[in-house]
């Protein structure tokens, strides 16, 4: 195994799958109730943005296709850290995934340790 600071995103995705395989299925529905909300309440999200890093409409088509994605994927996604790795960090989606991680972990998450790994894999401070 690389050091930390040396892991791509997938070999973070799939460490925090193997990790903790119980979380997964509650993130992914947490990251599914997001996309609907975002979409359903697009409007008021659009009036409030002011990311830097990526437009309103950008993080609306990353949303999407990362809802697509999970309702398509899934099943495979909660059974396996491979499939949940590889899909989730195909191209810009990654972004959005690893943002609604921090998100639940901060937010949702119950599990302690949960958390202490989301900080330390995706925390870029």
């Amino acid at each position: 195994m690389n050091a930390l600071n040396q892991l791509t995103n997938t070999e973070k995705l799939r460490l925090l799958h193997d990790l903790f395989p119980n979380e997964i299925p509650e993130l992914l529905d947490d990251i599914l109730g997001f996309c609907t909300a975002f979409k359903e309440n697009a409007a008021k999200y659009k009036e409030a943005w002011d990311s830097n890093d990526f437009t309103f409409e950008t993080w609306m088509h990353l949303s999407q296709q990362t809802e697509k994605l999970i309702k398509k994927k899934r099943f495979d996604m909660v059974r396996s850290s491979r499939i949940f790795s590889e899909h989730l960090s195909f191209a810009y989606e990654v972004f959005f995934v690893i943002d609604r991680i921090v998100k639940y972990a901060e937010n949702r998450c119950e599990n302690r340790k949960f958390k202490l790994a989301v900080d330390m894999l995706f925390s870029y401070g």
